[in-house]
């Protein structure tokens, strides 16, 4: 790092830019250049802009791969950047694989691309752009992300580069497969060091694939990271960065189309009756029946149910958010409801606190595997230390699932829409509802929840 430089046309001694700074450094905009290492067919340069009148610094720190970004060796460099001014700065990293760090508090706009260079160290060809990613482009944990035209030839090769944004390790699982639908290699769950980069030269020779083309890499993992291809074409004088891509809907519409088409109106309500609604079958855990603590966080128990086949099971009870995890954006369970076994799972709730993309999800899906199972995601910050009350409504014969929350004012402040896999929920003689509150702290992405209260489970089921 104290070898950085920058390369404008009047440069000033590297001395008069450089300051230590302290241990502790601002958390404020802070976002990662993907690669950021030079070598004998490419170097990367990063462009700096000042749009403001004044003077402003940015903080820069390069992560060798392989190693751990909350583990500090030496300082950050400071660099100043001139009112009005655009500097580009070379010389990133060295010559290993490294990401690196940018951290500012003003309102300074970066680029990073790679520029080839020949034998002599001359720049030759067309820059490619570094991603530089931030909490607007990261992925994030518990999502699927794609890297297509992976490729090996005689001429050409692909790396893959992994960044965990977590500040813990990280565990994700790697699948790769060609375009007709060829495993070349199905599954490897791998953890990561935390705030690390992971370059995994010539991947697909590292799967066992000698030659191919238009291979895809899918990625998930349990906390916020990013994934990028970088294919070196021509004998290593072009290098193409190939960015991932998500599933998932959109908010553009075509003409014509503005406004998407309104939600089916959920069936009425039956009155209720004695604390069960006529002609439903009830099952109750009444008054606080989980208070989460470092010595008991989880709560799990089967309920015996009457058997048959039901159109419709809904579940609500109550729950107290007791305070954020130290890091707020590890998963906090809300609740776990499954016919026995995770496999018919209702529902697996989760919260994320304001550490990351704050969201409630939950996972769901009968006859499935985990990985496999829908994630029904709603962007919502729950508040510590209110108490909401929870509805999840598995309509399988309405081909609907609802799931709300009402805050202690009585104020629904979120309401979130999903679609089961299956039209009828058949329970054999002995078969229970499995319910579990709270995780057992065995897993950094799963921590303790102490403080946290469930209470009043109250379970009603329409018979078909």
């Amino acid at each position: 790092m104290k070898s950085l430089v920058r390369s404008a046309a009047r440069a000033t001694a590297l001395a008069a830019l450089v300051v230590a700074l302290p241990v502790a450094l601002p958390a404020q905009d802070t976002s990662y250049v993907l690669i950021a290492h030079d070598d004998d067919a490419k170097e990367v340069l990063l462009s700096v802009h000042n749009p403001t009148g004044e003077s402003q610094s940015f903080d820069i720190l390069a992560i060798a791969e392989g190693t751990n970004g909350t583990r500090r060796l030496e300082p950050a460099i400071t660099m100043s950047v001139p009112p009005g001014r655009t500097m580009q700065y070379s010389k990133l990293a060295g010559g290993d694989p490294s990401m690196v760090e940018l951290v500012t508090n003003g309102e300074l706009t970066f680029q990073a691309y790679t520029m080839a260079t020949d034998a002599s160290g001359k720049r030759v060809g067309l820059r490619e752009q570094v991603p530089i990613v931030d909490s607007t482009n990261m992925i994030p944990g518990g999502t699927w992300a794609f890297v297509g035209g992976i490729r090996r030839d005689s001429r050409d090769r692909s790396d893959y580069a992994i960044l965990n944004l977590s500040h813990k390790s990280n565990t994700c699982e790697h699948r790769v497969r060609s375009h007709d639908g060829t495993w070349a290699l199905e599954s490897r769950v791998l953890k990561h060091l935390p705030l690390s980069l992971t370059y995994v030269a010539d991947v697909l020779n590292v799967v066992g694939v000698e030659l191919g083309d238009q291979y895809m890499i899918s990625t998930n993992c349990a906390d916020n990271f990013y994934v990028a291809g970088l294919v070196a074409a021509d004998d290593a004088d072009r290098l193409s960065v190939l960015r991932p891509f998500r599933s998932g809907g959109s908010a553009l519409r075509r003409p014509g189309y503005d406004d998407p088409p309104p939600e089916p109106e959920p069936p009425p309500e039956p009155t209720a009756t004695d604390g069960c609604t006529s002609g439903w079958v009830c099952v109750d855990l009444e008054g606080t029946f989980h208070h989460a603590t470092n010595s008991r966080p989880s709560f799990e128990t089967r309920l015996d149910t009457p058997p048959g086949t039901y159109r419709r099971v809904v579940f609500q009870f109550k729950v107290h958010h007791g305070g954020w995890n130290r890091v707020s954006s590890r998963n906090q369970n809300l609740f776990w409801l499954a016919r026995e076994k995770h496999v018919d799972l209702f529902g697996f709730g989760i919260a994320k606190g304001p550490g990351g993309p704050a969201q409630v999800f939950y996972r769901t899906d009968w006859g499935v595997t985990h990985v496999n199972k829908q994630r029904v995601v709603k962007h919502h910050l729950m508040q510590a230390g209110e108490t909401y009350d929870v509805m999840f409504d598995f309509d399988a014969a309405g081909g609907r699932i609802v799931l709300t929350l009402t805050d202690s004012r009585g104020v629904e402040v979120m309401r979130s829409v999903g679609r089961p896999n299956i039209s009828r929920i058949p329970f054999a003689p002995g078969q229970r509802i499995a319910v579990g509150f709270g995780f057992r702290g065995e897993y950094e992405t799963e921590p303790a929840q102490p403080g946290w209260v469930w209470s009043d489970l109250h379970i009603e089921l329409l018979p078909q």
